[in-house]
């Protein structure tokens, strides 16, 4: 049987509740996007349109999905709550991290599919040894199917201060998700590890293509290292949310080396061609999703424009083989 992931960076999914811990006042009722409740219920039905969608395209909702810029777990809750999600049945996941707005990542999985055993959240391992003051990595592990597999749900930090003087902390976010996985695979040689997120790297950066050991390619991709489906996309000038005025695609899955169809392995879950084009994974894009030939976000400004995110969603499928 076939099942999809997916990631989602869901742009600000803020309740409406002052957080005097967080930077968080813009998205009150009082704030400059004077975020009231009738417009968190119609952010929460857009999204939820989004994911239906995806079930509609893909037989079925993802199995896991990976999801980012989420204020807590009472708002992942109120999301799958939503009458069009309800056949996925899904549970949460979420941590509380330092982040200053008070947005981090979070995990959605049907438990009729994916069995969990553990997740824990991730600082990001510094090399200067200091204590990294922002999101987490949300990493989970279990079965599909009896086969084990890991996840690690990532938002690394944006170039917004800058390319370079950000750059040691993307850096620093693959090489604690690579490192973790490692010690999983210790403790379970087979595991099958998918590394998601909005990584605010290209695909062929240091941190994924060098640190992390991320390949362009599903050939040649040595033992205990990655593949990128979306490196080949990213070439095309495809990309999942828009930068000075052009297409970037931080938005990535990202999966071990025994994922791959070229492993010797008889039998097992594999990722499967999403076309005809030998893509290995999808930015999932329809027309109302967009306005202007860009992804459709709720506010422009601090206008309201009863949309979804900046970002669109990338997927996965796999397959037994």
């Amino acid at each position: 049987m076939a099942y999809t992931f997916m990631f989602y960076n869901l742009e600000n999914l803020y309740d409406t509740l002052d957080d005097p811990s967080t930077d968080d006042d813009e998205y009150t009722p009082m704030g400059d996007k004077r975020w009231t409740r009738d417009k968190y219920e119609k952010k929460l039905s857009n999204l939820s349109e989004i994911f239906s969608a995806v079930s509609s395209a893909h037989n079925g909702f993802p199995v896991v999905a990976g999801v980012s810029e989420v204020e807590n777990l009472k708002v992942l809750r109120d999301l799958v709550a939503q009458k069009r999600m309800s056949g996925a049945h899904y549970k949460c996941i979420h941590f509380e991290s330092n982040d200053a707005r008070g947005v981090e990542v979070g995990m959605l999985y049907r438990p009729d599919k994916f069995t969990l055993m553990g997740c824990e959240p991730l600082k990001l391992e510094l090399r200067s040894g200091r204590e990294y003051i922002g999101r987490d990595i949300l990493s989970a592990w279990g079965s599909i199917e009896g086969e084990m597999f890991a996840f690690y749900i990532c938002h690394f930090l944006s170039r917004r201060g800058g390319v370079a003087s950000s750059s040691g902390f993307r850096r620093a976010g693959a090489e604690t998700a690579r490192d973790h996985a490692e010690e999983l695979r210790r403790q379970y040689p087979d595991i099958k590890v998918v590394i998601m997120g909005d990584m605010n790297d290209n695909p062929s950066d240091e941190s994924l293509s060098v640190l992390l050991r991320a390949h362009k390619t599903i050939f040649n991709v040595p033992e205990g290292e990655y593949f990128n489906p979306f490196w080949m996309l990213a070439e095309e000038g495809k990309g999942t949310s828009i930068h000075n005025h052009r297409w970037v695609l931080y938005d990535q899955l990202i999966v071990s080396y025994n994922m791959l169809p070229t492993y010797p392995s008889l039998k097992g879950f594999r990722v499967v061609r999403l076309d005809g084009k030998n893509h290995y994974g999808e930015i999932f894009c329809r027309n109302f999703m967009l306005r202007k030939g860009a992804p459709r976000r709720s506010y422009y400004g601090n206008t309201f424009d009863n949309g979804y995110s900046d970002h669109l969603p990338v997927l996965i499928k796999i397959d037994r083989r």
